[in-house]
Protein backbone atom coordinates (compact mmCIF):
# COMPACT_ATOMS: atom_id res chain seq x y z
CA UNK A 1 0.00 0.00 0.00
CA UNK A 2 2.80 2.42 0.90
CA UNK A 3 4.37 1.87 -2.51
CA UNK A 4 1.06 2.62 -4.25
CA UNK A 5 0.53 5.82 -2.25
CA UNK A 6 4.11 6.90 -2.88
CA UNK A 7 3.73 6.26 -6.60
CA UNK A 8 0.49 8.25 -6.69
CA UNK A 9 2.12 11.21 -4.89
CA UNK A 10 5.03 11.17 -7.32
CA UNK A 11 2.61 11.05 -10.24
CA UNK A 12 0.52 13.96 -8.86
CA UNK A 13 3.65 16.03 -8.29
CA UNK A 14 4.81 15.37 -11.83
CA UNK A 15 1.38 16.23 -13.28
CA UNK A 16 1.23 19.40 -11.18
CA UNK A 17 4.68 20.44 -12.35
CA UNK A 18 3.76 19.69 -15.96
CA UNK A 19 0.57 21.77 -15.60
CA UNK A 20 2.50 24.74 -14.19
CA UNK A 21 5.10 24.50 -16.96
CA UNK A 22 2.34 24.22 -19.54
CA UNK A 23 0.57 27.26 -18.09
CA UNK A 24 3.81 29.25 -18.01
CA UNK A 25 4.56 28.32 -21.60
CA UNK A 26 1.08 29.48 -22.65
CA UNK A 27 1.70 32.96 -21.21
CA UNK A 28 3.00 35.35 -23.80
CA UNK A 29 6.18 37.21 -22.86
CA UNK A 30 5.78 40.94 -22.29
CA UNK A 31 7.29 42.97 -25.10
CA UNK A 32 10.01 45.48 -24.15
CA UNK A 33 9.76 49.26 -24.23
CA UNK A 34 12.08 50.90 -26.75
CA UNK A 35 13.23 54.53 -26.54
CA UNK A 36 15.17 56.10 -29.41
CA UNK A 37 16.72 59.51 -28.99
CA UNK A 38 18.22 62.19 -31.19
CA UNK A 39 19.49 65.09 -29.07
CA UNK A 40 21.72 68.10 -29.66
CA UNK A 41 24.50 69.64 -27.55
CA UNK A 42 24.90 66.52 -25.43
CA UNK A 43 28.49 65.22 -25.28
CA UNK A 44 29.28 61.87 -26.88
CA UNK A 45 29.79 59.24 -24.22
CA UNK A 46 26.96 60.55 -22.00
CA UNK A 47 25.17 57.59 -20.43
CA UNK A 48 21.37 57.61 -20.79
CA UNK A 49 19.34 55.38 -18.44
CA UNK A 50 15.73 54.24 -18.74
CA UNK A 51 14.10 53.03 -15.49
CA UNK A 52 10.72 51.71 -14.52
CA UNK A 53 8.92 54.24 -12.36
CA UNK A 54 7.83 51.77 -9.71
CA UNK A 55 5.74 54.03 -7.42
CA UNK A 56 4.68 57.60 -6.74
CA UNK A 57 7.90 58.53 -4.97
CA UNK A 58 10.38 61.23 -5.92
CA UNK A 59 13.21 58.71 -6.46
CA UNK A 60 11.46 55.45 -7.38
CA UNK A 61 13.84 53.80 -9.82
CA UNK A 62 13.22 50.14 -10.62
CA UNK A 63 14.67 47.82 -13.31
CA UNK A 64 16.67 49.72 -15.88
CA UNK A 65 18.57 49.63 -19.16
CA UNK A 66 21.00 52.11 -20.66
CA UNK A 67 22.89 53.27 -23.72
CA UNK A 68 25.66 55.75 -24.51
CA UNK A 69 25.13 58.75 -26.77
CA UNK A 70 27.00 58.62 -30.07
CA UNK A 71 26.62 61.52 -32.51
CA UNK A 72 23.58 62.69 -30.56
CA UNK A 73 21.78 59.35 -30.85
CA UNK A 74 20.87 56.61 -28.42
CA UNK A 75 18.61 53.54 -28.36
CA UNK A 76 17.47 51.76 -25.22
CA UNK A 77 15.57 48.49 -25.04
CA UNK A 78 14.11 47.81 -21.59
CA UNK A 79 12.80 44.24 -21.04
CA UNK A 80 9.68 44.02 -18.87
CA UNK A 81 8.67 41.33 -16.40
CA UNK A 82 5.36 43.07 -15.66
CA UNK A 83 3.23 45.51 -17.58
CA UNK A 84 4.48 49.01 -16.78
CA UNK A 85 3.64 52.26 -18.52
CA UNK A 86 5.54 54.88 -16.50
CA UNK A 87 9.30 55.26 -16.90
CA UNK A 88 12.09 57.72 -16.10
CA UNK A 89 14.74 58.74 -18.62
CA UNK A 90 17.80 60.27 -17.03
CA UNK A 91 21.55 60.61 -16.95
CA UNK A 92 23.90 61.43 -14.07
CA UNK A 93 24.52 64.75 -15.86
CA UNK A 94 20.87 65.59 -16.60
CA UNK A 95 20.05 68.77 -14.71
CA UNK A 96 16.85 69.24 -12.77
CA UNK A 97 15.73 65.63 -12.44
CA UNK A 98 14.50 63.18 -15.05
CA UNK A 99 12.22 63.01 -18.07
CA UNK A 100 8.98 61.08 -17.64
CA UNK A 101 8.19 58.59 -20.39
CA UNK A 102 4.70 57.09 -20.52
CA UNK A 103 4.88 54.12 -22.89
CA UNK A 104 3.05 50.87 -23.58
CA UNK A 105 4.93 47.55 -23.83
CA UNK A 106 5.98 46.71 -27.36
CA UNK A 107 6.03 50.32 -28.57
CA UNK A 108 8.83 52.67 -29.61
CA UNK A 109 9.14 56.16 -28.13
CA UNK A 110 11.13 58.94 -29.77
CA UNK A 111 12.95 61.61 -27.78
CA UNK A 112 14.35 64.87 -29.14
CA UNK A 113 15.90 67.77 -27.32
CA UNK A 114 18.69 70.25 -26.78
CA UNK A 115 21.22 70.27 -23.96
CA UNK A 116 21.52 68.47 -20.64
CA UNK A 117 18.28 69.61 -19.06
CA UNK A 118 15.30 67.30 -18.85
CA UNK A 119 12.61 69.91 -19.61
CA UNK A 120 14.22 70.52 -22.99
CA UNK A 121 13.61 66.92 -24.03
CA UNK A 122 10.43 66.10 -25.96
CA UNK A 123 8.84 62.65 -25.79
CA UNK A 124 6.52 61.31 -28.47
CA UNK A 125 4.47 58.12 -28.79
CA UNK A 126 0.83 56.99 -28.90
CA UNK A 127 0.35 56.30 -25.19
CA UNK A 128 -2.70 58.27 -23.89
CA UNK A 129 -0.87 59.49 -20.77
CA UNK A 130 2.10 60.65 -22.85
CA UNK A 131 -0.29 62.52 -25.15
CA UNK A 132 -1.74 64.22 -22.08
CA UNK A 133 1.75 65.15 -20.83
CA UNK A 134 2.47 66.65 -24.24
CA UNK A 135 -0.70 68.74 -23.99
CA UNK A 136 0.63 70.26 -20.77
CA UNK A 137 3.94 70.95 -22.45
CA UNK A 138 2.36 72.45 -25.58
CA UNK A 139 0.31 74.78 -23.40
CA UNK A 140 3.45 76.00 -21.63
CA UNK A 141 5.31 76.50 -24.91
CA UNK A 142 2.38 78.58 -26.16
CA UNK A 143 1.85 80.70 -23.04
CA UNK A 144 5.50 81.16 -22.03
CA UNK A 145 7.63 80.90 -25.20
CA UNK A 146 11.27 80.10 -24.47
CA UNK A 147 10.62 79.28 -20.81
CA UNK A 148 12.82 76.19 -20.68
CA UNK A 149 15.55 77.84 -22.75
CA UNK A 150 15.64 80.50 -20.03
CA UNK A 151 15.89 77.76 -17.38
CA UNK A 152 18.89 76.32 -19.20
CA UNK A 153 20.49 79.75 -19.45
CA UNK A 154 19.90 80.37 -15.74
CA UNK A 155 21.57 77.05 -14.85
CA UNK A 156 24.76 77.72 -16.74
CA UNK A 157 25.33 81.47 -16.57
CA UNK A 158 28.32 82.52 -14.48
CA UNK A 159 28.09 85.20 -11.79
CA UNK A 160 30.80 87.17 -13.61
CA UNK A 161 28.66 87.37 -16.75
CA UNK A 162 27.32 90.87 -17.43
CA UNK A 163 23.81 89.46 -17.96
CA UNK A 164 23.76 87.40 -14.77
CA UNK A 165 21.40 89.71 -12.83
CA UNK A 166 19.15 90.19 -15.85
CA UNK A 167 18.84 86.44 -16.45
CA UNK A 168 18.04 85.79 -12.78
CA UNK A 169 15.38 88.50 -12.84
CA UNK A 170 13.76 87.10 -15.98
CA UNK A 171 13.87 83.60 -14.48
CA UNK A 172 11.96 84.71 -11.38
CA UNK A 173 9.38 86.50 -13.50
CA UNK A 174 9.02 83.43 -15.73
CA UNK A 175 8.61 81.12 -12.73
CA UNK A 176 5.83 83.34 -11.38
CA UNK A 177 4.15 83.25 -14.79
CA UNK A 178 4.57 79.45 -14.87
CA UNK A 179 2.59 79.19 -11.63
CA UNK A 180 -0.17 81.50 -12.85
CA UNK A 181 -0.61 79.84 -16.24
CA UNK A 182 -0.39 76.23 -15.04
CA UNK A 183 -2.79 76.86 -12.15
CA UNK A 184 -5.32 78.24 -14.63
CA UNK A 185 -4.76 75.36 -17.04
CA UNK A 186 -5.09 72.62 -14.42
CA UNK A 187 -8.38 73.91 -13.09
CA UNK A 188 -10.05 72.20 -16.05
CA UNK A 189 -7.90 69.05 -16.08
CA UNK A 190 -8.76 65.67 -14.60
CA UNK A 191 -6.53 64.13 -11.97
CA UNK A 192 -3.83 61.89 -13.49
CA UNK A 193 -0.12 60.95 -13.13
CA UNK A 194 0.68 64.08 -15.18
CA UNK A 195 -1.36 66.19 -12.77
CA UNK A 196 0.83 64.79 -9.94
CA UNK A 197 4.01 66.04 -11.55
CA UNK A 198 2.79 69.53 -12.34
CA UNK A 199 1.12 70.18 -8.99
CA UNK A 200 4.50 69.50 -7.37
CA UNK A 201 6.26 71.77 -9.91
CA UNK A 202 3.80 74.54 -9.02
CA UNK A 203 4.06 74.02 -5.27
CA UNK A 204 7.87 74.07 -5.24
CA UNK A 205 7.98 77.36 -7.14
CA UNK A 206 5.49 78.87 -4.70
CA UNK A 207 7.50 77.59 -1.77
CA UNK A 208 10.59 79.36 -3.05
CA UNK A 209 8.75 82.60 -3.92
CA UNK A 210 6.57 82.78 -0.81
CA UNK A 211 3.68 84.18 -2.88
CA UNK A 212 0.68 83.49 -0.63
CA UNK A 213 -1.88 84.66 -3.20
CA UNK A 214 -0.60 82.11 -5.70
CA UNK A 215 -0.47 79.48 -2.97
CA UNK A 216 -4.15 79.94 -2.08
CA UNK A 217 -5.20 79.52 -5.73
CA UNK A 218 -3.00 76.49 -6.32
CA UNK A 219 -4.15 74.82 -3.09
CA UNK A 220 -7.63 74.47 -4.59
CA UNK A 221 -6.17 72.09 -7.19
CA UNK A 222 -5.53 69.59 -4.41
CA UNK A 223 -9.28 69.06 -4.12
CA UNK A 224 -8.93 66.87 -7.22
CA UNK A 225 -6.11 64.80 -5.74
CA UNK A 226 -6.52 61.77 -3.45
CA UNK A 227 -6.30 62.28 0.30
CA UNK A 228 -2.75 61.22 1.10
CA UNK A 229 -1.85 60.80 4.75
CA UNK A 230 1.43 58.99 4.27
CA UNK A 231 4.39 60.14 2.18
CA UNK A 232 4.86 56.66 0.75
CA UNK A 233 1.34 56.51 -0.69
CA UNK A 234 2.07 59.33 -3.12
CA UNK A 235 5.06 61.51 -2.36
CA UNK A 236 4.21 64.04 -5.07
CA UNK A 237 0.82 64.88 -3.59
CA UNK A 238 2.16 64.63 -0.04
CA UNK A 239 4.90 67.18 -0.76
CA UNK A 240 2.56 69.46 -2.71
CA UNK A 241 0.10 69.45 0.16
CA UNK A 242 2.86 70.38 2.61
CA UNK A 243 3.90 73.26 0.33
CA UNK A 244 0.42 74.58 -0.42
CA UNK A 245 -1.34 73.79 2.86
CA UNK A 246 1.51 74.03 5.39
CA UNK A 247 1.21 73.47 9.11
CA UNK A 248 3.60 76.37 9.66
CA UNK A 249 4.38 79.64 7.97
CA UNK A 250 8.13 79.76 7.19
CA UNK A 251 10.21 81.56 9.77
CA UNK A 252 11.44 85.00 8.68
CA UNK A 253 14.70 86.83 9.17
CA UNK A 254 14.49 88.80 12.42
CA UNK A 255 12.23 86.26 14.15
CA UNK A 256 13.28 84.11 17.08
CA UNK A 257 14.15 80.43 16.61
CA UNK A 258 11.08 78.22 16.65
CA UNK A 259 11.73 75.39 19.08
CA UNK A 260 11.81 71.73 18.11
CA UNK A 261 12.66 68.57 19.99
CA UNK A 262 15.67 66.69 18.57
CA UNK A 263 17.88 63.80 19.68
CA UNK A 264 21.62 63.21 19.67
CA UNK A 265 23.35 59.93 18.78
CA UNK A 266 22.99 58.71 22.36
CA UNK A 267 19.22 59.29 22.27
CA UNK A 268 19.31 62.28 24.62
CA UNK A 269 16.55 64.86 24.05
CA UNK A 270 17.49 68.41 23.08
CA UNK A 271 15.77 71.68 22.17
CA UNK A 272 16.85 74.25 19.60
CA UNK A 273 16.24 77.02 22.12
CA UNK A 274 18.81 75.66 24.58
CA UNK A 275 21.43 77.68 22.70
CA UNK A 276 19.66 80.98 23.44
CA UNK A 277 21.25 83.53 25.78
CA UNK A 278 24.48 81.57 26.32
CA UNK A 279 26.64 84.39 25.00
CA UNK A 280 27.39 82.67 21.67
CA UNK A 281 26.18 82.90 18.10
CA UNK A 282 24.73 79.74 16.52
CA UNK A 283 25.42 78.33 13.07
CA UNK A 284 22.46 76.10 12.25
CA UNK A 285 22.98 73.70 9.35
CA UNK A 286 20.27 71.57 7.76
CA UNK A 287 21.64 68.65 5.79
CA UNK A 288 21.42 64.94 5.00
CA UNK A 289 24.39 62.61 5.32
CA UNK A 290 22.86 59.99 3.04
CA UNK A 291 22.41 62.54 0.22
CA UNK A 292 25.58 62.27 -1.85
CA UNK A 293 25.01 65.56 -3.67
CA UNK A 294 24.35 67.38 -0.40
CA UNK A 295 27.60 66.18 1.07
CA UNK A 296 29.54 67.05 -2.09
CA UNK A 297 28.42 70.68 -1.76
CA UNK A 298 29.14 70.82 1.95
CA UNK A 299 31.81 73.43 2.70
CA UNK A 300 34.01 71.47 5.09
CA UNK A 301 36.87 73.98 5.12
CA UNK A 302 34.66 76.84 6.33
CA UNK A 303 32.93 74.63 8.91
CA UNK A 304 36.15 73.15 10.31
CA UNK A 305 37.81 76.57 10.43
CA UNK A 306 34.85 78.03 12.34
CA UNK A 307 34.93 75.21 14.90
CA UNK A 308 38.70 75.30 15.31
CA UNK A 309 39.11 79.06 15.63
CA UNK A 310 35.83 80.39 17.03
CA UNK A 311 34.20 77.69 19.16
CA UNK A 312 34.39 80.13 22.10
CA UNK A 313 32.11 82.53 20.18
CA UNK A 314 29.95 80.30 18.01
CA UNK A 315 28.00 77.11 18.69
CA UNK A 316 27.45 74.79 15.73
CA UNK A 317 24.61 72.37 15.10
CA UNK A 318 23.83 70.19 12.12
CA UNK A 319 20.15 69.25 12.01
CA UNK A 320 20.33 65.84 10.37
CA UNK A 321 17.35 65.43 8.01
CA UNK A 322 17.74 61.72 7.33
CA UNK A 323 14.94 59.28 8.14
CA UNK A 324 14.80 57.63 11.55
CA UNK A 325 16.09 54.36 10.08
CA UNK A 326 19.29 55.95 8.79
CA UNK A 327 19.70 58.04 11.93
CA UNK A 328 19.25 55.11 14.33
CA UNK A 329 21.23 52.55 12.32
CA UNK A 330 23.41 53.88 9.51
CA UNK A 331 24.43 57.27 10.94
CA UNK A 332 25.42 55.71 14.26
CA UNK A 333 28.50 54.37 12.49
CA UNK A 334 30.81 57.37 11.87
CA UNK A 335 32.80 55.33 9.37
CA UNK A 336 29.83 55.10 6.98
CA UNK A 337 28.72 58.70 6.58
CA UNK A 338 31.20 60.68 8.66
CA UNK A 339 30.87 62.56 11.91
CA UNK A 340 31.70 66.13 12.95
CA UNK A 341 33.19 67.20 16.30
CA UNK A 342 30.25 69.59 16.85
CA UNK A 343 26.59 68.84 17.62
CA UNK A 344 24.44 66.78 15.24
CA UNK A 345 20.79 66.03 16.09
CA UNK A 346 17.77 64.46 14.39
CA UNK A 347 14.04 64.74 15.19
CA UNK A 348 13.26 61.10 14.20
CA UNK A 349 10.32 62.37 12.11
CA UNK A 350 12.02 62.75 8.70
CA UNK A 351 12.47 66.46 9.56
CA UNK A 352 9.20 67.26 7.75
CA UNK A 353 7.85 69.78 10.27
CA UNK A 354 11.16 71.45 11.00
CA UNK A 355 12.05 71.75 7.29
CA UNK A 356 8.64 73.28 6.62
CA UNK A 357 8.93 75.69 9.56
CA UNK A 358 12.28 76.90 8.28
CA UNK A 359 11.02 77.08 4.68
CA UNK A 360 13.50 74.54 3.30
CA UNK A 361 13.53 72.18 0.34
CA UNK A 362 17.23 71.37 0.60
CA UNK A 363 20.44 71.98 2.56
CA UNK A 364 20.89 75.46 4.06
CA UNK A 365 22.61 77.44 6.81
CA UNK A 366 20.98 79.80 9.31
CA UNK A 367 22.89 82.39 11.30
CA UNK A 368 21.47 83.03 14.78
CA UNK A 369 22.32 85.75 17.33
CA UNK A 370 23.14 85.17 20.99
CA UNK A 371 19.49 85.67 21.99
CA UNK A 372 18.08 83.31 19.34
CA UNK A 373 17.19 85.84 16.62
CA UNK A 374 17.59 84.74 12.99
CA UNK A 375 20.20 87.02 11.42
CA UNK A 376 20.27 85.49 7.92
CA UNK A 377 20.30 82.31 5.83
CA UNK A 378 22.06 81.00 2.73
CA UNK A 379 21.81 77.89 0.60
CA UNK A 380 24.48 75.21 0.73
CA UNK A 381 25.96 76.47 -2.55
CA UNK A 382 26.48 80.07 -1.46
CA UNK A 383 29.71 81.33 0.11
CA UNK A 384 29.58 80.13 3.72
CA UNK A 385 32.89 81.74 4.72
CA UNK A 386 31.75 85.18 3.57
CA UNK A 387 28.38 84.76 5.29
CA UNK A 388 30.04 83.80 8.59
CA UNK A 389 32.15 86.96 8.45
CA UNK A 390 29.06 89.05 7.61
CA UNK A 391 26.58 87.76 10.18
CA UNK A 392 28.91 86.86 13.02
CA UNK A 393 31.43 89.64 12.26
CA UNK A 394 34.36 87.25 12.61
Amino acid sequence: MKKIITSLLIMLTAVSGWAQESKASDEKPIAPVIVEGNVERVPDGTVIILCQFTSQHLSPFGPQAKDTIRNGKFRIVLPLEKKYEVFCLWTPNLRGGFTFVYASPGTTTTVTGVGIRYENWYVKNDNPIQKEANEYRAYLDEKIPGYYDLMRRKDWIDEDDDEYDLVRKKWKEADSLFVERMTEFMQDREYSPVFDKYILDISRRIRFSGNNAQRDKAAKLLEKAPKVENRWDNEYIFEARNDLMPKFEPIKIGEKLHDFVLYDHQGKEHHLTEFNDNGKFLLLEFNSRTCKGCMEHRQYDALNSLFKNYSDKVDMLMVNCDSQYYWDIECKDPNKYGRDPWNEWNDKKNAEDIMQRFGLTGPAYFFVSQDGTILGRISDQEDLKAAIAKYFKL
